[in-house]
Formats: structure tokens, sequence, C-alpha cells
């Protein structure tokens, strides 16, 4: 539906418009009506019509200075002109000013319809145009961040190259610049909980509204390589990075009014705050690796407790800080609980861990980083398996994640959590072998008087605890398990000897024959001699399990 807005001085002549408009017979509606041209664009800001239909002689901004300001200021909307005027100048201006069609006062339904026709087509053939051109923009700026970031990892290092792809993308290779890398505290929290953990997507959102601050060109950007920062090339003309330089130079009244906008933004729309850390200046995209690498170490310096928008610059040296919250000794300890499988210990530690962190105001998130790397390194390496079986938490990359207390809480507690899971299937798996190493020598001793106390003894295990684990391992008793062994002998000595059922008994660890044919019997069916009987006529059973 395209929406019409009627602008005449006189009241009927609008009811006339508006009413020959609905009998058109074609997708159009009006939906709004002024008496003059100032109010017309008051309401145009509100209504948005695609088409206006106007008057030339009205009071107050009549129709030359109304066509002007729609022509400046809404070039999308299509204009017919109906006036009761033939008039030289305002048919000038009605050209001049890319009206659709001018009609003379009284107007008819087949003029005004076939005007109408026009002006949708023209809306339709500039809706088409700017699809194309948006499209065209979309797939360069996308060409142009692809490049960048190529450049950027050093999956393009030759010179040549680059300067050749700057090219074609129509791009200055030599341009003077900062890069200008940003993160976001509770970056992967908000992903988690409020786009179904799709980082992606998250950034999708925060690019649109950055470029909606800056516009599609103005300033070349990329997503970085982990999906996680936001890198922008700030020339060092433009107004951004002359205020870069001012800061840099001491200025201690400068303001990044769109960092501030962004923060603004994302904070409001998505519960983000920015960080953000600026390189020095540098000349070509060739410096791009070094211009991150020192973007992101400008970045990491800044504080994990700090809160709001933070920007931190290369060229402002600071004094280094030295607090740390994780001293050798309790990161051997740490290192010792995940070697145990000690959880209790472990999440004990790193408690206390987060404690001295939380306590260290003016701790970075460089330091950070580097301590939960060492913490990192220390479960991988006493738990192996272990980052295998939980990539997420135990990849590096999970570190790079951490700017703020709560997402160092987070990990931390994923990492007990995962490391208690991991020492309990160890503890199973540890367990479940012991247990297969007792059924072997049940297996070699079965015929000789053993009971559960003398095994229990045996593999220094205490004999209830042994019985409650061999169930669960083998799903029988420990008796059940040894009685079956020997009936199973049994089976297989009165199949293939002749020997006396009282000798067998014996060989099986039965040294009484009435109470070895009585488990015989409860575990078959048969007496051992039936069972003979049977085998010897083909018609033997088998135990029953």
């Amino acid at each position: 539906m395209y929406k019409v807005m009627v602008v005449d001085d006189e009241t009927l002549g609008r009811k006339s418009i508006r009413k020959m408009i609905s009998e058109l017979s074609l997708d159009v509606e009006v939906i709004a009506e002024a008496q003059n041209g100032e109010e017309a664009l008051e309401l145009i800001e509100i209504s948005k019509p695609h088409i206006v239909v106007t008057d030339m002689n009205m009071p107050v901004m009549d129709g030359q200075r109304f066509l002007e300001a729609l022509h400046d200021r809404f070039g999308d909307i299509r204009v017919i002109v109906i006036s009761g005027y033939s008039q030289f100048e305002y048919l000038k201006a009605a050209i001049r000013y890319q009206a659709c069609e001018y009609l003379l006062k009284p107007v008819s339904v087949p003029e005004l319809r076939e005007s109408m026709v026009q002006a949708i087509e023209a809306i339709r053939r500039y809706m088409s145009l700017q699809q194309q051109q948006r499209e065209t923009r979309e797939m360069r700026r996308m060409k142009r961040g692809a490049f960048l970031k190529s450049v950027t990892v050093q999956r393009i290092t030759n010179r040549a190259d680059i300067l050749q792809q700057a090219r074609e993308l129509q791009m200055d290779a030599g341009i003077r610049y900062r890069l200008v890398l940003i993160r976001f505290r509770q970056f992967s929290e908000v992903a988690r909980t409020n786009f179904h953990g799709n980082a992606e997507l998250l950034m999708f959102s925060i690019d649109n509204i950055l470029r909606e601050i800056l516009g599609d060109d103005q300033i070349p950007a990329f997503i970085s390589e982990d999906g996680m920062g936001y890198c922008l090339i700030v020339p060092a003309s433009s107004i951004e990075g002359q205020a870069f330089a001012a800061a840099e130079a001491g200025g201690d009244s400068v303001r990044f009014e769109w960092l501030e906008a962004l923060h603004e933004a994302v904070q409001r729309t998505l519960r983000l705050e920015v960080l953000a850390g600026v390189s020095g200046l540098c000349e070509g995209f060739a410096e791009l690796p070094e211009a991150y690498r020192t973007a992101e170490r400008t970045l990491l310096r800044l504080t994990l407790h700090g809160s709001g928008l933070t920007v931190s610059l290369a060229d402002n040296p600071e004094q280094p800080r030295k607090t740390e919250a994780l001293p050798s000794f309790v990161a051997q300890e740490i290192r010792q609980a995940f070697a145990s499988g000690n959880a209790k210990d472990l999440r004990r530690l790193l408690d206390e861990y987060q404690a001295r962190v939380d306590r260290s105001v003016d701790i970075t998130i460089s330091q950070v980083h580097r301590e939960l790397a060492i913490i990192r390194e220390a479960a991988v390496s006493e738990m192996r398996g272990i980052a295998a079986a939980h990539p997420p938490l135990y990849d590096a990359a999970a570190i790079t994640e951490v700017t703020d207390p709560a997402e160092l809480r987070r990990l931390l507690a994923g990492w007990a959590d995962a490391a208690e899971e991991y020492g309990a299937d160890r503890r199973e798996t540890d367990s479940s072998q012991l247990i297969w190493h007792i059924v072997d020598y049940l297996d070699a001793h079965y015929f000789e008087d053993i009971s559960l106390i003398d095994v229990a003894t045996r593999f220094h295990l205490d004999p209830s605890y042994l019985s409650k684990l061999f169930k669960s391992v083998t799903s029988e008793n420990f008796i059940e398990y040894v009685t079956r062994k020997r009936i199973e002998k049994a089976c297989e000595l009165l199949r293939s000897s002749e020997r006396k059922i009282s000798e067998i008994s014996e060989l099986i660890g039965y040294e009484n024959q009435r109470y070895f044919s009585q488990v015989f019997k409860k575990s078959t069916g048969q007496t051992p001699s039936e069972y003979r009987e049977a085998q010897q006529s083909g018609k033997a059973g088998n135990p029953k399990n």
C-alpha cells in the first residue's frame, strides 16, 4: 500500500481529492492532509508518505518553496501538482523539482489515475535503484572487511598483493590511520542469554548499530578473527582521527563522540559496555598486523574492574601495574588439586583466587588473562582429555572473553564444575578397572576357598564398599559371580571328562558333594548326574543366569 498526503489550503479541495483517490482502484491510501507546505513538512516526519498531491497557491509556505523543501529533504517522495493556475513560474518549479505531473483544476478521475500510476512506477524504479545501490554498497563493504581481516591476520602478506587488492576495492592502501579495537564487557553472557549463544548474531546487531552511527562507508571496519571484537581503520584526517591525535597530545577535555554514541546505544539496547584500544599512527595496510597487536595490548591494559566507556591510547604512556592475584605457590596448589582430582580443594582455591581479584581494584585484564592461562595449562596438563571433553570452557579463546569480574566468575565456576565431573568420571573409571582386575583374579582362583573378606583384604578395600562396587560394575554380587564361574567349570568337566562328581566338586571348590549338587541344580535345573546324562544324549541344558 502506497501512502498519500494531500496538501491544499481549501478544505473542500482536500476532501475532493481524497474522495477521487479512493475511487482510483489503486494500491494507494490517503494517510494525511495538510493546509500548507509548512504543516505538510512537519507531518511528513511522522506519516512518511510515498506520494504527495499538492496545490501551488497556498499561504504560509507556497507550492514553490514546498517543492524545493521536498526535493532537498525528502528526495524519495514523488509529487503530483494539482493547481488552478498555469503560471510559468509554477510549471518551472514543478519541472525543476521533478514533480511527476502538473494537473490543472478541475482534474478528472482518469487524469488523476494516470498521474498516480506514473508516481507509483517512479517509486518502484527509485526503490529498485536504491536496493541495487544498497546491495552494491553492502557487497563492497563486506569485501573490504574480508580483505582488511586477511591482511591483519597475515593471510595476505605480500605488499604487491595488498596494493593491488586495495586498488580493486577502491581503497587507499597508503592511508595514515589508527586501528581501533573495540570489545564489550558482558559480551559472552549477553550472547548466551539473549542470542541463544550465537555470538555472530550479537556482533551483527552491534555492526548495525555502528553503521547507523558512522555510516556505511565512512570508516573501514571488520570483525576480529575471534569474533568478539570490532576493528575500525580510523583515518588520521577524519574528525575521529583528529580527536585521537588531540587526546594523545594531552588534551584532557577531548571527547570521542562516536564511541560515546556507540556505548550509549549498546548499553541501552544490549546491556553491553564498550572498551576500546587505539593503536599509534600507522601508514599503509601492510602495518595492520602490528597495529592490531598494539591496539589489543593497549585494550588489555585497562582494569578488569572498569565500568562505562573506557578508552586506552597506545601513545599515552601509563605506569605499569604490578598487581597480581596468583602467587606461584597458589598456582602450584591449584595444579596439585587438578592432579589429585580433589574437586573440593580446587573449588576453594578458585574461589579464593576470585576473591583476590575482586580485592585487586587495579588489576588489568591482561594480568588476569596471564593468570588464567596458567590455571588452564595446569588443568589441561593434569587432567588429560578435559579440554576435549569441554572444548568451549578449556579452549584458549575462553580466556579472551574475560573482560569483567562477572565473566571471570563464570569461567572459574565452569572450570571447577568440569573438573569435578572429570574427577568423578576418572574415579569411576579407576574403580571399574580395579573391579575388572579383581574379576581376573577370581577367574584364576575361583576353585579356592575364597571369600569377599579375603579379596577385600588382598586389594586393600573395605568389604562393604567392595561388595557395592562389584555389583555396580559387573551387575552380579560377589557370591553370584564366584558361583557362576564354578558351575560353568563344573559343566565343562561333566561334558568333557569321566571324572567322578565328588572329584569335580572338589576341583571347583566345593568340599561337600551334597552341597555342590544343590547349588548345581539351582543353577542349571538339573543335578550333576542328570546334566551328564543329558549331555551324553544330546539334551544338555545350560547354567541359569
